[in-house]
């Protein structure tokens, strides 16, 4: 299948689980996660992260990743049930083989109130932060079309209780780091009854409805 037809064929999906019987149990182990992640690893960035960010992993790309498998799911689904958290968050970690939490690295500059909470303004819209966005997003959208050749069902969520501070101290995610992505990778041997497409696809409209050439003189 070439690039086009699988961007065409890539679909959300939001699989609840139940909190009583849990499902993560993919066939993929973790080199292959791994694999995924470094084919995704090309996609583009321009500038190199603040050299702030390279104390824990050294490299230059503007995104970091938090890998869980299935049991640390489980684990981190009844750490936020213990914490109150009555959510989808925890029906969707008890039915993930893998979830990663994907972050995006603000320069350090422009860093705000590193006490502010995740759901703050902790930082500057800057050209090279909007840049860092865009960066790790294409990263995000690379891993999801390599979960579907994978034979995966992907959902990229923004994070909800995922992004708290609470969780990010649990997961040793740095409190200066701010989630993009929680990318949720789930089995399709799962029953069809426990799955929600994304809400929004056929709203999209045609290409004519969202570009337009532009004609000049």
């Amino acid at each position: 299948m070439n690039i086009l037809e699988k961007l065409k064929q890539r679909r959300t999906h939001k699989v609840i689980g139940d909190l009583n019987d849990a499902v993560g149990a993919s066939e993929l182990d973790c080199s292959t996660i791994d694999e995924m992640l470094a084919a995704c690893a090309n996609a583009p960035f321009h500038y190199a992260c603040d050299r702030s960010h390279k104390t824990d992993m050294p490299s230059v790309v503007p995104w970091r990743v938090y890998k869980l498998k299935a049991q640390d799911c489980n684990k981190l689904a009844d750490f936020l049930i213990e914490a109150g958290d009555t959510t989808k968050v925890p029906n969707m970690l008890t039915a993930a083989d893998y979830m990663l939490q994907v972050t995006w690295l603000p320069d350090e500059a422009t860093i705000i109130n590193k006490a502010a909470g995740k759901d703050e303004e902790a930082f500057k819209g800057t050209i090279r932060n909007m840049e860092h966005i865009a960066a790790a997003s294409a990263f995000i959208q690379s891993l999801l079309l390599a979960g579907e050749e994978k034979d995966l069902m992907t959902y990229w969520s923004s994070g909800g209780a995922l992004r708290s501070d609470t969780v990010f101290e649990y997961l040793s995610i740095p409190q200066n780091q701010m989630l993009l992505g929680a990318v949720f990778l789930f089995s399709k041997q799962v029953s069809h009854s426990q799955i929600k497409q994304g809400a929004m696809r056929d709203a999209r409209g045609r290409v004519e409805d969202w570009s337009k050439w532009c004609e000049l003189s």
